[in-house]
């Protein structure tokens, strides 16, 4: 998904500055989501990220319409814990994760979703549902402040390779 040199398997949206530095996806001002040209069914992503205090960021998968991107058009997974009390690694409306510690240390995630078993593992502590609400589409991060910073990547689309 990412190269490690540009952004050009996704869309931006919005005015989020997203760059690559050493390698790595970061952004750090604006609010906006990369989007990804690529749409799946079934896929199972990990990746490390970094988040500072007060970040908000949001991870999106099988979204239905990719030019509107919300909890009624696709599965939201949360990154930070959130002032409602849903905690990082939930799968909002379906599953709620208790807060744990995030932010100013790399965490790593596993999303994977498999028909309609969907799975999210955030540092060893593993939320599952079944739903089948939707069924495809891409994946997009969601930004809206803070400090992000994503790196090691690691994307499987089951029986393409």
């Amino acid at each position: 998904m990412f190269n490690g040199a540009d952004l050009s398997a996704w869309t931006q949206t919005g005015n989020a500055s997203w760059q690559i530095i050493d390698k790595e996806p970061s952004v750090t001002q604006g609010s906006g989501m990369l989007v990804s040209k690529l749409s799946v069914p079934d896929f199972q992503i990990e990746f490390d990220y970094w988040v500072s205090n007060g970040a908000q960021a949001t991870f999106y998968f099988r979204c239905t319409d990719p030019n509107t991107i919300n909890t009624e058009t696709a599965y939201e997974v949360t990154l930070v814990n959130q002032a409602n009390g849903v905690g990082a690694g939930s799968i909002s409306s379906l599953s709620k994760a208790k807060f744990n510690r995030v932010s100013n240390q790399w965490n790593h995630i596993q999303i994977s979703a498999i028909g309609n078993k969907l799975s999210v593992t955030l540092n060893g502590v593993v939320n599952q549902v079944i739903d089948t609400r939707f069924s495809t589409g891409p994946i997009a991060v969601n930004y809206r402040g803070g400090v992000l910073r994503l790196k090691n990547f690691n994307f499987t689309i089951p029986g393409r390779w």
